[in-house]
Parts: structure tokens; sequence; C-alpha cells
């Protein structure tokens, strides 16, 4: 069944995903996000669309998850993060260019590289799994939105 653009926009702010994330990366994970933030909320005063301020309220959602995460007092390896498929595909952005840099990669510990590439693996395997057509769709969604009497089109 094909949808339409903004079908897919509201099925993937509504749907979620659940990623398993070693206790261990929440705070390098956090530390990320937050960088990813501060050069959105920049990159904001400069260009002020639709698609920086949906970004940003993503951001700011798994901001607020992995504060969460963090102040659970339990003592297991892995925790599962519940996301939108929108709040994943910002996350799977910011951690593909995070590992895709290699100087970000030395600066870790052995053992968080270590995670961080499972980490990396699990998220693309999870990534392989959406309908890339959709994903392209959302994409083109936010990029080309525009307001007409505050309607989406």
């Amino acid at each position: 069944m094909l949808l339409k653009p903004e079908e897919i926009y509201f099925k993937f702010n509504e749907e979620s995903i659940e990623i398993k994330i070693p206790k261990k990366l929440l705070l390098v994970l956090l530390q990320q996000v937050n960088r990813h933030y501060e050069i959105l909320k920049y990159e904001e005063e400069i260009i002020n669309n639709f698609a920086i301020r949906e970004n940003i309220n993503n951001t700011e959602m798994i901001m607020t998850k992995l504060f969460i995460l963090m102040a659970e007092p339990y003592n297991r390896k892995e925790i599962i993060f519940e996301i939108s498929i929108a709040e994943f595909l910002v996350l799977r952005d910011l951690v593909f260019c995070n590992f895709s840099l290699p100087h970000l990669r030395t600066k870790m510990k052995p053992y968080i590289q270590h995670a961080y590439k499972r980490f990396y693996d699990d998220i693309e395997n999870i990534f392989g799994m959406i309908d890339s057509d959709e994903v392209k769709a959302y994409w083109d969604y936010i990029k080309n939105y525009r307001i007409k009497g505050c309607i989406l089109h």
C-alpha cells in the first residue's frame, strides 16, 4: 500500500521503535545528541524552516528520553530505548556521522568503541528494515513543507 508523504510523516511520528543500548553508551550518546542540538540551533538562526525545526524537536525528544534513561536506578547492562521512527532517523544520522569520523572513534576508550560499533551495527540493521521509499518520502516532505492556511501540504 502506497502512502502519501503526509501520511508517512504522521506514521513516522506516531509509530515507535525499540533499540537496545548498552548503558555505558548513554553518556556518549547524550553528548553527541547535545552537540547535534547545538549545531541545529545555530543553523536555525541562519535557515529557519520546518525541516530544521522538526530535527530540533526530534533531537530534544531524544535528549529528554536519554536523560530519563540515565536517571533510572537499575543495574542492567543494556536498556531499551523507545523512540518514534522520526526520532530514530535523526539518531541514525547522528550515529552514522559520528561513527564515520575516525578521529571521534579514536578518542573513545576501547570498550566504548566496541560497544559503539555494535550499537552502530544494530542501528543500521533497524534502518535497513524501514522502507527506503518511505524514508525518502518523509525527508522530502519535511524539506519541502509549505504552510498554506496553517495546513500541511
